[in-house]
């Protein structure tokens, strides 16, 4: 079990840092989610980690993250305003949907808890626009924060 979970690790952290990887638009991306991002964030603290990157109508992401037992925390997802709506998941290790935001009117902020410590994955995809034509798709900056509830 505990090998299991460093390997879940392990890949979540490859896969984080391919999906925050990049050059000059990244760079956009990360202000982009410190100013844009953060604060929906609210009293959560943030983790310290902005996961940002370019994404086009259709295009997908996901995100591996460790939570723990006995916190609260909260998910928040940011677009530029040109791109369609985001559609997130968070699913676990089986693959159940533990939240599903397009259940929930597309809604870019999620707060939650978990019973026993687990390893979940984030699924993000830009919804597909179908009122532009391919060739003048609207690629732009998506991230994801994730906060810690403050100790009361």
């Amino acid at each position: 079990m505990i090998r299991k979970q460093f390997i879940a690790n392990i890949v979540g952290s490859i896969i984080l840092f391919l999906f925050i990887i990049g050059v000059d638009a990244n760079a956009q991306c990360l202000s982009f989610a410190k100013k844009v991002g953060k604060p929906k964030l609210g009293n959560f603290v943030h983790d310290g980690n902005y996961n940002a990157t370019t994404l086009g109508a259709g295009e997908t992401a996901e995100l591996y993250k460790t939570f723990f037992k006995g916190q609260k925390y909260r998910i928040a997802v940011s677009k530029i305003d040109n791109l369609p709506e985001i559609h997130f998941r968070v699913v676990n290790e089986d693959n159940k949907t533990l939240f599903d935001n397009k259940d929930h009117d597309y809604t870019d902020v999620w707060d939650f808890s978990v019973e026993t410590t687990q390893t979940l994955v984030v699924k993000i995809k830009v919804l597909d626009d179908y009122n532009t034509n391919e060739l003048n798709s609207t690629n732009g900056c998506v991230c994801v924060l994730f906060g810690i509830e403050k100790n009361k």
